[in-house]
């Protein structure tokens, strides 16, 4: 059964009358005597998590968002390598918040202790404390993911124990062993099968694979714990494993129906998602991909994609990038390509003063618009968009297979039959219509060697540091993912935020501060006088004002450097802890320990 996420908790309690009735408590409200008594509490004390975690905490359920709010999807991520942005560096210590919050640690272990001391079956004291082991191993993921060490708190603290309150933070290295154990327990004892809308085994396995891929990765290439990592990429990977070998799940055909179903109840691929209903909780992502300004995809993505002969565009004979050296319009880049880039994106210029629907670099995603949506019709053009969020699918779980037992060096064909091939397999039609577009020819590998029908790829835009198959299998995450808030987080775990160096070389811009080439004579003189006055550009070829690029960093706010070892640039991998808790800290006479660099 598949996960759903609650949108609305409402409790309706009934009071009824006695003689005594002024001597009694009032049965519409509980306090902790009374509370901790039943299964049904359990289950109403667990629901305020998934209310908490799509909208008062916005996080892993967020999906996509609710009214006006932006959601964990499409261009809002700041300074990712997938869209254009105007973010540079943060530049100062946080004074307050910044995301160090315990409340919702306290929450969990606050169950956790309770169900302990409650008279419930082996299996139904086991599930629920399952259930919250799972939710504070996802709360501290967090917290480990942003401020690296962190206070690990694996009780209720009460007012006056100065000494656990005061703690300073403890070792990442050590938080994350302490996650891989919630996580376990969970995945040992919650329900396979819990009923609608609740967490199960599988539910906790998913998240398992995301969030200890994330720490194994993270603390091997910042060279935290080489042996830690290795643990948890392997438990990362058995996570996984357990999910592909349930037989409940599998890849689905309509890549793009992912993301604009009203109604994922019965998407094979879906494992978990936020569901949006009409004058319940609605959302406005349809909106911002229908007729809004959207913040573009840069180049760099664009040329991410393989061409359908499996081969990197500056490798492959099919796509010829020789010919003009990179010089060629969007319906020209679009053609023979990896068809998750048409169910992804537009494949025509839409460009400011044009277009009522633009994007700052003229590539226009389409990847969250329903196929038929329209300009006239309310529902896709306000906050009433009513399409539903999937907030962990199966495709991320073999992604994140595939890439920890890379990481191991245990990837075999046998891996990438059962993982990357499978994505490459689906059956994709351009709008949903007319025949199948061509899939890409499956991936084959020896060792750390890939091929694509029997020719090796050879990427000129290989990271060198990153060897051939790890590359490969980055780049079907960045493909299958994109827009779905993984970038960021991504670099971080890998170590890459160099990646994000936006500053011009000798020749003019990098891809990522491109958009897309534009003719400027396919459009009207009156429109090419409005768009040269709006748009910004980049010329390729000296004395030809014909052909042009659009300019991302036309603005010095837009450049971002980085230099390998500043601690300026460092610092940037983790949060800075806020002054007010270092301050709160001395004040108490204890000492709270500050991130390297702020």
């Amino acid at each position: 059964m598949k996960g759903k996420i609650f949108l609305i908790i409402t409790i309706l309690l009934g009071l009824t009358g006695c003689e005594d009735y002024l001597d009694r408590k009032n049965l519409d409200s509980f306090d902790d005597a009374n509370f901790w008594v039943n299964e049904g509490n359990l289950r109403l004390y667990a629901m305020g998590n998934y209310a908490g975690y799509s909208s008062i905490r916005p996080g892993y359920f967020y999906g996509y968002g609710t009214g006006f709010a932006y959601g964990n999807f499409f261009t809002f991520g700041p300074w990712s390598d997938e869209y254009s942005s105007s973010s540079i560096w943060t530049q100062n210590t946080a004074t307050s918040g910044n995301g160090w919050d315990f409340t919702w640690v306290r929450r969990h272990n606050l169950m956790i202790d309770r169900v302990q001391g409650m008279t419930l079956s082996d299996e139904a004291k086991n599930h629920w404390l399952g259930v919250a082991r799972f939710f504070r191993a996802m709360e501290y993921s967090k917290l480990a993911a942003l401020f690296g060490d962190i206070p690990w708190y694996d009780k209720e603290i009460f007012p006056g124990d100065y000494e656990v309150i005061y703690k300073d933070r403890d070792p990442v290295e050590f938080v994350v062993g302490k996650i891989a154990e919630d996580f376990e327990y969970a995945a040992a004892n919650v329900r396979e099968d819990d009923g609608m809308l609740q967490v199960n085994r599988n539910v906790v396995l998913a998240y398992m694979s995301r969030h200890l891929l994330y720490f194994g990765t993270y603390l091997k290439y910042h060279n935290i714990d080489l042996q830690v990592a290795s643990t948890m990429l392997e438990k990362a990977k058995w996570a996984a494993e357990q999910v592909m070998n349930s037989n409940k799940f599998e890849v689905a055909d309509d890549y793009r129906g992912l993301f604009t179903s009203e109604d994922l109840s019965t998407n094979k691929e879906v494992i978990f998602y936020r569901q949006y209903a009409d004058a319940k909780a609605t959302h406005s992502l349809v909106s911002y991909n229908n007729q809004e300004a959207q913040t573009g995809t840069t180049l760099k993505m664009v040329n991410t994609y393989l061409s359908t002969d499996g081969l990197p565009i500056k490798q492959s004979p099919l796509y010829d990038y020789a010919a003009d050296n990179g010089i060629r319009y969007p319906a020209a880049q679009f053609e023979n390509r990896d068809p998750r880039m048409l169910a992804t994106m537009v494949d025509s210029i839409r460009i400011n003063q044009v277009h009522s629907a633009y994007s700052t670099t003229g590539f226009l995603s389409l990847k969250f618009l329903p196929v038929g949506a329209n300009s006239v019709d309310p529902k896709y053009n306000s906050s009433t968009n009513s399409t539903d969020a999937p907030v962990m699918r199966y495709g991320e779980v073999l992604l994140n297979y595939a890439e920890a037992a890379a990481e191991l060096g245990q990837f075999t064909q046998t891996d990438a039959d059962k993982t990357i091939n499978l994505l490459r397999d689906r059956n994709i039609k351009k709008n949903n219509e007319g025949p199948d577009m061509t899939k890409l020819p499956p991936m084959t590998v020896s060792g750390t060697t890939v091929f694509a029908n029997g020719v090796e790829i050879n990427d000129p835009d290989r990271d060198p540091t990153v060897n051939p198959l790890i590359w490969e299998i980055r780049r079907e995450r960045c493909v299958e993912l994109l827009g779905e808030g993984f970038r960021k987080a991504d670099l971080r775990r890998w170590k890459k935020f160099e990646y994000l160096n936006t500053l011009e070389t000798a020749s003019g811009p990098t891809t990522l501060g491109k958009g897309a080439l534009v003719d400027l004579m396919a459009f009207s003189a009156a429109d090419r006088q409005k768009i040269v006055k709006a748009v910004h550009f980049w010329l390729p070829v000296p004395g030809d004002s014909t052909k042009s690029f659009i300019y991302n960093l036309y603005d010095s706010n837009m450049r971002r450097d980085w230099v390998p070892g500043d601690s300026f640039y460092e610092r940037q991998y983790l949060n800075s802890v806020p002054l007010d808790q270092i301050k709160l800290y001395s004040d108490m006479g204890f000492n709270l320990t500050q991130n390297s660099g702020w």
